[in-house]
């Protein structure tokens, strides 16, 4: 058990939790910045911590139809460019990885 995580099913702490929502406006921005129009059209739906907060997952909903093996191939080429981001606004030594998740547009 680490400082980060309480164990299985408990919920994680509250610093993790706000790093999770600094990451989340951080990617809306980073998102609406992009000249790749799959990522344009996808609609940030959350983030939760993966394996405490070193790792985060990134959901992400797909309302246009581009398909879920299209959006998360644009979202692996900008794995970097969004890391980039989120490490200019979340004050940490290393910055989580980031994993991604997209649902079909009605899956909300």
């Amino acid at each position: 058990m680490t400082s980060q995580s309480r164990g299985r099913g408990e919920r994680p702490h509250q610093k993790t939790l706000q790093l999770c929502a600094q990451v989340e406006r951080a990617l809306a921005f980073a998102v609406g910045e992009t000249a790749d129009p799959v990522l344009l059209d996808l609609v940030l739906d959350g983030v939760e911590p993966l394996h405490g907060d070193g790792h985060l997952l990134v959901r992400f909903v797909d309302p246009c139809g581009h398909g879920i093996v299209a959006s998360l191939q644009a979202l692996d080429r900008s794995n970097g460019f969004l890391r980039r981001a989120v490490g200019e606004v979340v004050t940490r030594r290393r910055v989580p990885q980031l994993s991604f998740t997209v649902l079909p547009g009605g899956a909300r």
